[in-house]
């Protein structure tokens, strides 16, 4: 199933700002040259679409699974760009 994003920007300042990317050389484009849009578009492209299961154990060896289906992002303040997310719930 579709996971929920419970505080997604709908038109976060990155999106406006243009590409500088210049796309005849690989040298001269995301992630080799610098790019806030392309950065902020390939950070938004690694926020999870789909539910998903996450285990973890402890210290002691005790496993403890949880069923990921709601996420907060956390946005960078200065472009609103996608900087990580957290279980919700």
């Amino acid at each position: 199933m579709t996971i929920k994003i419970i505080n997604e920007i709908e038109n976060p300042r990155w999106k406006e700002i243009p590409c500088k990317c210049n796309h005849d050389s690989v040298e001269t484009e995301y992630p080799i040259a610098e790019c806030i849009h392309c950065k902020s578009e390939a950070q938004q492209k690694m926020v999870p679409t789909e539910e998903y299961d996450l285990s973890f154990g402890d210290e002691e060896g005790n496993i403890t699974n949880v069923h990921v289906n709601k996420i907060k992002l956390q946005y960078n303040e200065k472009y609103e760009n996608v900087i990580g997310w957290s279980h919700v719930g």
